[in-house]
Parts: structure tokens; sequence; C-alpha cells
């Protein structure tokens, strides 16, 4: 497991800056402070690790990141507690050029999913790929046809949906639980056509008694929350799953239950990177280590933000107790309602 990630050179990282990683690790704060920062440094490393050259392309379907000379300052270093990459630029290029891997003890070696805050919005219908596909893709544009190929592989009990009374672990069947539970009262079924090669999903509301219709018909959040149960269901052990805005079009009872899924997957050995503008989600974390009696270090909350004299970008873990409270409560950490309300407060006063 990544217990911590260490940037240096790397976009707004000038110099070097630990930040502590943990089961689940959640990345908070403004816009434009380093979050992103942090799940590019992983989607760099886990490239460098695979390469076989020492080019490392900044421009794929998962990084935008246009030239070196954009988002270097000086030497870049990127390291895990037991990786280390140095890369230099020639010309707008980035090249690997040094390379430190403990053998055996790399948490990069095995699959890194990772999900892109831009993910596929409703549709009926997603193209079938090579039966070798066994990812949701960065934005959600295989889910359709890795649910149709593998419906009835049995995934771990330890994400079943109320896992401890749970006897059907079919993954069709647990998609729909965990969809019933997320997105209120929703299921979801598929197919495919070998002539076309398409794969199809429709959607129904059962307390409803809704027959199967149209995704266009159920909003944003289904599309957008589907391919996190998929990959949460289907990740292998021993790998990372990246989720970037989990909560996006969702209800916050919904945007909480995803924080509850996100922790369960963590447990069961897929170190979870969740990067979020929601309470809702810590939140639901937050309850999942409660029923669950998880202990604090395996939840490390990331505040990223931008403060001191001169300016510069910084991390501050936000310590949990056991009772998971939240020990420290730096300004811009999800109090936006409490200064709001005193706001409406003092305009009140004045009327």
């Amino acid at each position: 497991m990544i217990t911590f990630i260490e940037i240096e050179g790397f976009k707004c990282f000038f110099t070097k800056t630990v930040i502590a990683m943990s089961q689940i690790t959640v990345c908070a704060g403004m816009n434009s402070v380093g979050k992103s920062t942090l799940v590019q440094s992983l989607l760099l490393m886990k490239q460098s690790y695979k390469s076989k050259n020492k080019d490392i392309l900044l421009n794929t379907d998962s990084l935008n990141l246009g030239s070196s000379r954009q988002i270097m300052s000086g030497k870049m270093r990127l390291a895990t507690n037991n990786s280390f990459f140095e890369y230099v630029s020639e010309k707008d290029d980035l090249l690997l050029r040094k390379i430190n891997e403990k053998k055996g003890e790399s948490s990069l070696s095995g699959t890194l999913y990772y999900l892109n805050a831009e993910r596929i919005g409703p549709r009926n219908y997603h193209a079938m790929q090579n039966a070798k596909v066994s990812h949701c893709g960065y934005k959600g544009e295989h889910t359709f046809d890795v649910i149709n190929r593998n419906k009835n592989a049995l995934i771990s009990a330890k994400r079943c949906y109320n896992n401890k009374t749970a006897q059907m672990k079919e993954l069709a069947f647990q998609i729909n639980r965990w969809m019933e539970y997320i997105a209120n009262d929703v299921s979801v079924d598929f197919s495919s056509d070998e002539h076309t090669l398409l794969a199809n999903m429709k959607v129904r509301q059962p307390d409803m008694d809704t027959p199967f219709s149209s995704p266009h018909n159920f909003g944003f959040g289904i599309s957008y929350v589907l391919p996190i149960i998929t990959t949460g269901l289907i990740a292998k052990e021993n790998t990372i799953f990246i989720v970037e805005n989990p909560e996006a079009h969702l209800h916050p009872a919904g945007q909480s239950r995803i924080g509850e899924f996100l922790a369960q997957v963590s447990c069961d050995n897929v170190q979870v990177v969740v990067e979020t503008h929601s309470e809702h989600v810590i939140n639901g974390i937050r309850k999942y280590a409660l029923k669950n009696k998880l202990t604090p270090d395996k939840i490390c909350l990331n505040y990223f933000a931008i403060d001191g004299e001169p300016k510069k970008h910084s991390v501050t873990r936000i310590l949990l107790n056991e009772n998971m409270d939240i020990l420290s409560w730096p300004p811009g950490f999800f109090d936006q309602e409490l200064n709001d309300m005193k706001e409406i407060r003092e305009l009140r006063k004045r009327l």
C-alpha cells in the first residue's frame, strides 16, 4: 500500500511536498489548490513504471497536461514509500531520467483504476470493446460492456451490499442492490447486440412498478455513479482505485451512501483515492467507519489550500479520533454552511 506521495517541481508543488495516504484517502479543498495534481502524479508514476522507454506521454485519455514546460519547475521528482522517479524536460517532452523501485513492494505494479470527473452522461448504448477490456474506462465509456460480459461473475463477499447477510454474489445482482441503495430504488438491466457491437442499458424504478426505459429518462446521477459501483465491485485486490467527484449529480443522501460504498471497497485490499467537494461523501466514510469499527489510521483526510506568506500550496492531514470526530477544522474545510448562516443572521439584523 502507498503510505505517502512526495511531489517536487510538478505543477503547483514547486518545493518538496509530502502527502499522506492510507487505506482510503480523501482529497478536499477549493478549486485549483493541487488535488488533481496528486491524482496526476499517481497516473504519471504508473505510466513511468510500465513504460519500456524514457518518453512519458503527457496527453492521453487520462492525462491532458500540455507540454513539460507547462508543468515543471526546475527538477521534477515523484515518489512513494516504495518508488522514486526523476524527470527532465527536453524541448516540450517529459523524459524519465531515473527510476528506483523496491522489488516486490511496489503498489504501482498492479492495476490502477481511474474514473475522471468528466464521465459519460446518459446513453442508451456503449460500443462493445475487446473481450480483454476489464475496466470501465476513464469516463465510464466501457461500463455497459464490462457488466454485460461479466454479469454472472462472483464478486468478493466483503463488497456485497449488506455483506453480512448477502447470498447472491453475481455482479449484476450486486450492482442493482447498490444502485437501489445509492440512487433511490433504481435498477438497471444490460444486453448486447453482436451484430451492431453495441451494449445496451435500460433503467426502471421497481417500487413505482415502471417498465424498463431509456437512461435519458433518469438524469445524470444514474449514469455517473454506475461506473463507480461497477469498478468498486470488480477491482482486483492489491490495486488502486481513483475516483474524482463521486458526488456528481447525486442527492446528498446518495453522496453519503457512495462514501459508505467506497469505504467498504477500501476494506477489501483496494486502496481508494477520492477527490471530492462534498462533506456528505466524507460523512458517509465516517459513518461506515463507525459501523464497522475502523481505526482512524485507515482513513486519510487531506485538505489542500493556499496559505502562508508568501502564498504557497499546502496539504494538511485532518485528524480523526476513534469516534470519527474531526479533531482540527482549518478555515475553508467544509465550513461554508456555518459562514452562510452567520452572514444570513447578520443580514436579517439590518432588515
